[in-house]
């Protein structure tokens, strides 16, 4: 009856081992994907996380170029005579380049960047009755900046009339042919992302109850490197992962510039929010390792205590 019990315990004590081992796999798995996911819900398709994170893009020298010759082909664009429109244009490019490197500029950036966004999430949340999903791009407006440059150059006595900013003129910052599928990847994650963390420390918590007693705070331990560990190595691939994808969009040679600091602003919060997760993870890891360390240092004292004791 010993021998028997004895292999149930084992083999019970097998069992625990396997499923909590797969357990701590899913929890890593589900943090690996929870964090892109929130950055992803929160900071790419939040407007004022947006906003905040590409503000600073307004102080470039490439953002202020390329936007300053954008707005100059539209102003001469705007202009009924061909013959007049090219003899204005450098006195058009000198308005637009100093209007760029006012201080007018930022609050106009953040405004076309709180427009274009905006217009933008609604297409990929497929609540914008202006695009279709077969042909939609994400769009700078130019508008902000067209009546700032209007009325420079109304001062300098140039014939630009009223409501020349009404155009609905716009640079194209990224156009795709895949939008439906992009659009099918936003209602996933609106759908699961407010899941995600509750799912991963879900996951966690079972792994240690499920360990066998004595193992848990191990357990916990492995949990929080493993997650740590997962979180570096998003760290290294995530970034280039992200600047390969926008590489390979066709955004023209105006946009490219604008594109490329975009994606370097925005790629800030997210190693923010993977460094947080690492450091979160390696404490908790460190943590339960020093603290199971401390349990099993106490546990052999007593259990040196009690022999004595029996001695």
């Amino acid at each position: 009856m010993t021998g028997t019990t004895g292999t149930g315990t084992t083999a019970t004590a097998g069992v625990r081992s396997f499923l909590s081992g797969v357990l701590v796999l899913l929890a890593v798995l589900a943090a690996v994907v929870t964090v892109p996911a929130r950055y992803a819900e929160h900071t790419l398709l939040d407007t004022d996380a947006y906003v905040a994170a590409t503000a600073p893009l307004a102080d470039e020298i490439t953002t202020q170029d390329a936007v300053a010759e954008v707005l100059t082909g539209a102003v001469v664009g705007r202009i009924d005579s061909g013959a007049l429109a090219g003899a204005l244009r450098p006195v058009i490019g000198e308005v637009a380049d100093a209007f760029v490197r006012s201080d007018a500029f930022a609050p106009a950036w953040q405004e076309a960047t709180r427009q274009g966004h905006a217009a933008a999430v609604a297409v990929l949340r497929d609540e914008s009755d202006l695009v279709d999903a077969a042909d939609g791009v994400v769009t700078l407006p130019l508008d902000p900046f067209l009546e700032a440059v209007g009325q420079a150059l109304r001062d300098r006595g140039l014939p630009v009339p009223e409501g020349f900013a009404d155009t609905g003129a716009d640079v194209v910052l990224y156009a795709s042919e895949d939008l439906a599928t992009a659009q099918s990847a936003v209602a996933t994650l609106d759908r699961w992302t407010p899941w995600a963390l509750p799912a991963t420390v879900l996951l966690a918590v079972l792994a240690a109850l499920v360990a066998r007693p004595g193992r848990r705070l191990g357990t916990v331990a492995v949990t929080g490197v493993a997650t740590a560990v997962a979180m570096l190595v998003l760290l290294v691939l995530l970034p280039e992962a992200v600047r390969t994808v926008f590489a390979g969009v066709d955004v023209g040679s105006a946009g490219r510039p604008v594109l490329d600091d975009t994606v370097d602003a925005l790629l800030v919060p997210l190693r923010t929010q993977l460094w947080w997760a690492f450091g979160v993870a390696a404490a908790v890891g460190v943590g339960a390792g020093v603290a199971g360390a401390v349990v099993r240092s106490m546990r052999l004292r007593r259990d040196r205590h009690d022999g004595r004791m029996s001695g």
